[in-house]
Formats: structure tokens, C-alpha cells, sequence
């Protein structure tokens, strides 16, 4: 089971404890997921979703809160893009239904959005619409609406608590959006997915500690790769001359260069007797090449 799987598993079992944040969530789910169809002069929800599970819940909240209003329930096979298998949950409704759901106006939604219902509401929305990249990968969580109104009404809501959501237009759907690894975990943790926001915090850590372990390897292997060249070059230079010829301050440094090829510049300063500091080992080499140059060393370095 991939993370965006286990992540709305956990969501669907979450039964809020009264009858208010059933209603929010139940409408977050319905307003953003369900469209209006005429049956026979009736007015009917419909409302599909891959999952089963989603399915059953709303099932349930509908009972709870309509409890005679008609439904049905029913398995499609669909073609194309999205295809597969979608379980569909048909219910009546009156107008006055609509009206409570927001489909006439959305400011009315505004009852579900205060700070005591807000989360249920949006567990709703993204249980009915959301979106979540594997986080091993990279962090995108997205909900998709196609109500552009609908969608900036609920995204002012999110900026509210302090969610920085972004919107994108795609193929005619708005979408909100997050790539904040932080915020994402925050939020789903403010929707109840408790298990989850766990699993997110791990897995940002151990990715952290792999870009860290990484980068530090990353640094080494160019040091090393820079101590390598000056190494060699110095080397090279160091062997075209006669020992006699350098003064008795550079002789020992010369020495431990060509004993030491991979050794840094620290390292050659511990050598020395007495020990000398890696910038006055970097001057003596440096001393050393231009005796060298002056000498006529001509060798192509490159």
C-alpha cells in the first residue's frame, strides 16, 4: 500500500463524535466531489469514487442525517481517463438541500469553515477530491475543484489557518496545491490522519539525513579530488629538482609531498618538525612551484 493509499484509509475510518462534524464533513465531501442529476422529475446527488470505503461512509453520514431520503448504490466500469472500476452513491435531494450544501451559494459553507469544524469539513474535501505525491519522491499534496469560485472561496479559509495553499489552472479544474513538506504534514495532521503525519515526519527525516549524508560525501569527494591534483602537480614539479638546490625550509616539505600524495595540507603540517600550519604549508609549496617554473618546468599539466 503506497502512502496516498494508507492515508485516505486512515481518513475513511475517522467518525466524527456529533452530528455537526458529521454534516461538515459529509458536505466537504458532497460539495466538492458530487454533481446534480434530474431522475424522473427527482433531484439526485451523484457521487463516485474508487474507493469502497469512501462510498460506505457517505452511506453512513447520509442516514445519519437524512435518514429518509432515498439512495442507491452502484458499480460503473469506465473507459479512458480516469478508467477502471468507481462505485456511485445516488441520493435525493430537495432544493432546500442544495441550499444547505452550498451548490446556490457558497457562502453558506462558511458554517463548516469556523475553527471548530474546519477540520472535518476539509477532511471531507480531500477525501473526495485530494491528492498526495509519494513523499520518497518529492511532497505534493493537491486538491482538485471545478467550481473556480468554490475553490478560492475554501482557499482564503486555508490562508486563514495558516495553510499556504497555491492555485493552478489545470486542463479547466482549479487546483490548490502545497510543495512544503512541513505544511503538508502539518495539514494532515490537522485533518486527524495521526498514523500518517507520523510516516510523513519519518520519512522527512531519513531524507534529511540522506541529503546531508550525501552532501557531506559530495563535499569530501571534491576536497579529496582537489588535494589529488594539487598533489600531483606539486609532485611533479617537485621531482624535476635537486633537493641541494632548495633552501633547508623547503626541503622537508618537499619530502613529505612526494611521501604522502594523498595527505592534505593539515595533514603534511602534522608531518612536520616541528608542525607547521596549513598556510604555511600551502606558502612553501607554493615557494617550491615558482623555483620550479624558474627552473624551466614546462610540462603540460593538463
Amino acid at each position: 500500500m503506497n502512502f496516498q493509499e494508507s492515508l485516505k484509509t486512515e481518513l475513511f475510518t475517522i467518525q466524527p463524535q456529533n452530528k455537526d462534524e458529521v454534516m461538515s464533513e459529509f458536505i466537504g465531501l458532497i460539495r466538492t466531489g458530487a454533481v446534480i442529476k434530474k431522475h424522473s422529475h427527482e433531484l439526485l446527488l451523484h457521487f463516485s469514487s474508487r474507493h469502497p470505503a469512501l462510498i460506505k461512509k457517505c452511506v453512513t453520514h447520509k442516514k445519519s442525517l437524512f435518514p429518509h431520503s432515498s439512495h442507491t448504490i452502484s458499480v460503473q466500469e469506465r473507459r479512458g481517463i480516469p478508467g477502471g472500476i468507481f462505485y456511485c452513491f445516488d441520493f435525493s435531494v430537495t432544493n432546500i438541500m442544495l441550499d444547505q450544501f452550498g451548490f446556490q451559494d457558497v457562502n453558506i459553507l462558511s458554517n463548516y469553515l469556523n475553527q471548530k469544524l474546519a477540520a472535518h469539513f476539509l477532511r471531507g474535501v480531500f477525501e473526495s477530491r485530494g491528492y498526495i505525491s509519494n513523499p520518497m519522491r518529492g511532497y505534493h499534496l493537491e486538491i482538485q475543484f471545478n467550481s473556480e469560485k468554490l475553490a478560492h472561496y475554501i482557499l482564503k479559509y486555508l490562508h486563514n489557518l495558516q495553510f499556504d495553499f497555491r492555485s493552478r489552472t489545470v486542463k479547466g479544474d482549479i487546483n490548490l496545491y502545497l510543495k512544503n513538506s512541513q505544511l503538508i504534514a502539518d495539514f494532515i495532521r490537522f485533518l486527524g490522519a495521526h498514523q500518517s503525519y507520523l510516516e510523513m515526519e519519518k520519512i522527512m527525516v531519513e531524507k534529511s539525513t540522506i541529503n546531508e549524508i550525501t552532501r557531506w560525501v559530495n563535499y569530501e569527494t571534491a576536497n579529496l579530488n582537489k588535494i589529488v591534483a594539487s598533489s600531483s602537480r606539486q609532485r611533479k614539479k617537485i621531482q624535476v629538482l635537486d633537493f641541494d638546490d632548495l633552501p633547508f625550509h623547503l626541503q622537508e616539505i618537499a619530502r613529505l609531498r612526494l611521501e604522502n600524495p594523498c595527505s592534505s595540507l593539515r595533514e603534511i603540517g602534522d608531518l612536520c618538525n616541528p608542525p607547521l600550519s596549513k598556510s604555511e604549508v600551502h606558502r612553501r609549496l607554493n615557494e617550491i612551484e615558482k623555483i620550479a617554473d624558474q627552473k624551466g618546468f614546462t610540462e603540460n599539466l593538463t
